[in-house]
């Protein structure tokens, strides 16, 4: 009797102890909400989770660079539009310029706005935003264009930034000073002509200014083309925004159905463990109790 007796409460210790380790786990899903605390609660999911959890932090990545180009590409659309601007207002004033009855003191007038319009392409090309030139290229801390008078020193280089956006999937989310301001590959050099104008009009040519016409509307074209190029950058990074965030959700949904809790369920278990295991500690108590004389 004796042994069977220690071999009935050794067994009944054991499962006390296997249900206050059951209760502590209830205790813990319930106050966290998450059902996988650690790999042993349900190994069998354990790899899909570290999938989820990896596949989420791989699209919060590609997201923050997607926050990036998008404003790289804002803030590059914001001074093609001055500068869009800039040249519509040249081209007015050339033509306003070219009015016969127009004197001397209106024509130099007229000089000392297009020196002005000059000036604030120099100020557009220098644009600082976070302390980078905007169209050095790489070299970002360099001053792109030093010196105003001077319509050929590019100091910054020819490189284009490319920002990953997705999977195999990359945009350039920069345009060069020497390809926007410069022409380079065929184009006008906008500093230029307007220093040209800017001389006619002192010079009081009207009809050499009114011959660069032309020139203006190609110069304008050339900063339409480099706006509407970045413009369907910027269309294609928000189109990625919006599938990397579906992507991302979906992916937090999935893990969240391996590893958060019913909490309903969590604590129908909790009060059904501390149940069994207030029942089992009684079985035990009354066990630990008995003697050869209960038995006489």
């Amino acid at each position: 009797m004796k042994t069977t007796l220690t071999a009935t409460y050794r067994t009944l210790q054991s499962q006390v102890s296997r249900s206050s380790a059951k209760l502590q786990q209830y205790q813990e899903t319930a106050a966290s909400g998450i059902k996988l605390n650690k790999a042993s609660d349900n190994p069998s999911v354990v790899a899909s989770v570290l999938s989820a959890q990896g596949q989420i932090r791989s699209g919060e990545a590609y997201q923050n660079t997607i926050a990036s180009a998008s404003s790289q590409l804002g803030n590059l659309d914001s001074s093609l539009d001055q500068l869009e601007n800039l040249m519509v207002r040249a081209k007015e004033l050339v033509v306003a310029a070219g009015n016969g009855s127009l004197g001397e003191g209106d024509l130099s007038a007229f000089a000392q706005q297009m020196g002005s319009l000059k000036e604030e392409a120099f100020a557009l090309a220098n644009t600082q935003v976070d302390g980078k030139y905007l169209f050095s290229g790489f070299a970002g801390n360099t001053l792109p264009f030093p010196d105003p008078t001077d319509p050929d020193n590019y100091q910054g280089d020819d490189n284009h930034v490319e920002l990953q956006i997705g999977p195999g999937q990359k945009v350039v989310t920069n345009l060069t000073g020497s390809e926007l301001f410069q022409g380079q590959g065929g184009g006008i050099n906008i500093f230029a002509l307007l220093s040209d104008l800017e001389q006619n009009l002192g010079a009081m040519d009207t009809t050499q200014a009114l011959s660069r016409l032309d020139d203006l509307e190609t110069g304008a074209d050339q900063v339409r083309g480099a706006r509407g190029k970045m413009g369907t950058t910027a269309m294609r990074v928000e189109e990625a925004g919006i599938r990397m965030q579906d992507f991302t959700d979906n992916m937090a949904a999935k893990l969240s159905n391996y590893r958060d809790a019913d909490l309903v369920e969590a604590y129908s278990n909790l009060a059904q463990q501390e149940q069994a295991l207030q029942a089992a500690l009684s079985v035990t108590a009354k066990i630990s109790n008995l003697s050869i004389l209960d038995y006489l």
